[in-house]
This record gives structure tokens, C-alpha cells and sequence, in this order.
């Protein structure tokens, strides 16, 4: 490259290169060339008059893959075909605008980031861990998406996080305890996934801060956090009887929780406890003391259970909308709820 000079021709640099030399691109002096890690030609132009201005940005996506300029100026992070400045991005809105794929690691460079909405879009994969890098977030919208895989612990580090929204995806595996971590937590939703294991006890630091609480619709196992247990909803138990089994893991006491939902239409789900082996009867009342549905009339064996009632009479009739009062009786123990039906 004997052909490199400095301002008096004397030449720069003579070493042999491994790249073709400037004399093969058709280039003349003082041509500036910039080249990625592979030897692609990235820029060539003339520096008579001038470094480009654009010189600093280009370096530094170069050094910094999926690193971008922003449109005010600062160094960014490319993520869908956008470049976002990490300095001077507080929110980040792409709510319902089609996205499919990953949410890209690289988002948890936005470190100045408050508001996180990406919610009913097409988003697969596994919500990344460097989610946790986002201490600044206090809303986090990733429902109606097609996310896939456990919550990562790291979301334990979004202190000043509000607002949770995670319902209606396929995240799997159990709740991290480092929820138990987000103490100004507002609003928690983690309904209709494929959540399993037990509810972690450090649930209890945030609960009663909560003004929304949903985690319905999952296969989370009791026994469940005294602070929680009448507010889990329904879920998919039938495997956690399996693992009640092997564990010897029974309930303590009898209980009679709160329907759900309630209100309801047209169907809600009851849910009881039985510390041993015994006949059970569940019997719904309405308001005057009439029986309209022997729901349960069986013995059953010790377990966590559940049963759902569609708002019918023992004829397979429709019942009218009102309240409705049902209880149960196993042995010596019997307990009475009210639930209300909408029409």
C-alpha cells in the first residue's frame, strides 16, 4: 500500500495487507477507506476537504453490531428497524403493530427506559434476561403475545415497576420468588399461561400493595400462600394431585373457597380442600333455602379439588340470574359461601 501518503506524499504505510489495495478499487490519494472485521468496504471517499461527519457513527456501529445513530444524534440500539437512542428513550410504544420473533436481548440497553409496551403483537420466544437491566420501568406490556418459556429472575431487578402485564402467553414454569422483589408493584398479571409449581411465598411482600391481582387460568399447585389462596382462580390441578402423591402432600384443614369468578356467567369454578378421606355433599341453595343442585354427592378421597357448576338446576335447567349460596359438608365440617350469577 506504498501508494498511502500524508500531506507531503511521503507514504503511511507500506506493510503488505491482507485486503485488496486502494489501486484495485479505482480509488485515488487521500481516499478514505473503512472496513468491517470481514473486509467489507463500508465507506470510500475522498478527505481533500475533510473527514465525513458521519465518520464517528460509522466507527461506532462498527465496533458495536445492532449499535446504530439516532435521529437526535446519539448512539442507539437497532431493534425492529428502528433505531432508538439509549440516552434519551423513556418510552417505547409498539403496542399492536405486528411484530413477530424474539424481543431482541438488545433492549435492555434502553437503560433510561419507563414505559414498555409491546403488547398484542405476534412475539415468540423467551422473554430475555436482560429485561433486568431496565431498572428505571415502571410499566411492562408484554400480554396478548405468543411468549414462551419460564419468567427470568432478573425481572427481580425492576424495583420501580407498577404495572406487570403478562397474561395471555405460554410462559411456563414457576413464578421467580424475586417477585417478591417489586414492592411498588400496582397491577399483577399473569393470567392464561402455562404457569406451574407453587406460588412462591414472597408473593406476600407485594400483595397487599396490589390494586389488580391475576393469575388465573394456570396450572399453579396449592398449597398457595395464605395472603393469595382465595384470589388464584382456576387452575389445572391434575398434575399437581400426581405430585401431592409423591410428595405426601395433603391439605391440613378442611376449606371452602370463593367461587370463580364471581360474579360469573354462565359457569364458575368451586374450590375445596379435604385433609382426609371422607363423603362429600356440595349443595347450592337460592335465597329462600331451596335446593337447586346437589352439585357433589360422593366419597372422595383427601386432596386439593375443585368443581364447576353452569348455572343450571338438577333438572339441567337454566337458573335465573341472582344469589345463589352453596355449601359443603364432609363429616363434621360444613361451610357456606355466596356467589352471584349475572345474566
Amino acid at each position: 500500500m506504498e501508494n498511502w501518503t500524508d500531506e507531503n506524499d511521503a507514504p503511511v504505510c507500506i506493510d503488505e495487507s491482507p485486503f485488496p489495495t486502494w489501486s484495485d478499487w479505482d480509488a485515488s490519494q487521500r481516499d478514505l477507506f473503512l472496513l468491517d472485521f470481514d473486509g467489507n468496504l463500508i465507506l470510500q471517499q475522498n478527505i481533500s476537504s475533510g473527514l465525513p461527519t458521519n465518520l464517528d457513527s460509522l466507527i461506532f456501529n462498527l465496533l458495536n453490531p445492532g449499535g446504530c445513530t439516532s435521529n437526535d444524534g446519539t448512539e442507539g440500539i437497532e431493534l425492529w428497524n428502528e433505531c432508538y437512542s439509549i440516552e434519551n428513550t423513556t418510552t417505547l410504544d409498539l403496542y399492536a403493530n405486528g411484530l413477530t420473533g424474539v424481543i431482541p436481548p438488545a433492549i435492555g440497553n434502553l437503560v433510561n427506559l419507563e414505559g414498555l409496551y409491546l403488547a398484542s403483537n405476534q412475539l415468540s420466544g423467551e422473554i430475555p434476561s436482560a429485561i433486568g437491566n431496565l431498572v428505571n420501568l415502571n410499566d411492562l406490556y408484554l400480554s396478548y403475545n405468543q411468549l414462551s418459556g419460564e419468567i427470568p429472575s432478573e425481572i427481580g431487578n425492576l424495583v420501580n415497576l407498577i404495572d406487570l402485564y403478562l397474561s395471555y402467553n405460554q410462559l411456563s414454569g414457576e413464578i421467580p420468588s424475586e417477585i417478591g422483589n417489586l414492592v411498588n408493584l400496582i397491577d399483577f398479571y399473569l393470567s392464561s399461561n402455562q404457569l406451574s409449581g407453587e406460588i412462591p411465598e414472597s408473593i406476600c411482600n407485594i400483595y397487599p400493595n396490589l390494586s389488580y391481582f391475576q393469575v388465573t387460568h394456570n396450572q399453579l399447585c396449592p398449597p398457595y400462600p395464605e395472603c393469595i389462596e382465595d384470589y388464584v382462580g382456576y387452575q389445572d390441578t391434575s398434575n399437581c394431585e400426581q405430585v401431592s402423591i409423591i410428595d405426601e402432600t395433603l391439605p391440613i384443614t378442611y376449606n371452602l373457597y370463593n367461587a370463580y369468578p364471581n360474579p360469573f356467567n354462565p359457569t364458575t369454578t368451586l374450590r375445596y380442600d379435604l385433609p382426609e378421606d371422607n363423603k362429600v355433599n356440595i349443595t347450592i341453595h337460592d335465597m329462600m333455602g331451596r335446593v337447586v343442585n346437589n352439585l357433589v354427592s360422593s366419597q372422595q378421597n383427601a386432596g386439593y379439588k375443585s368443581i364447576q357448576w353452569n348455572a343450571t338446576n338438577n333438572a339441567g335447567q337454566p337458573v335465573s340470574a341472582g344469589l345463589y349460596l352453596y355449601t359443603i359438608e364432609a363429616g363434621e365440617f360444613r361451610q357456606t359461601r355466596e356467589m352471584v350469577l349475572l345474566k
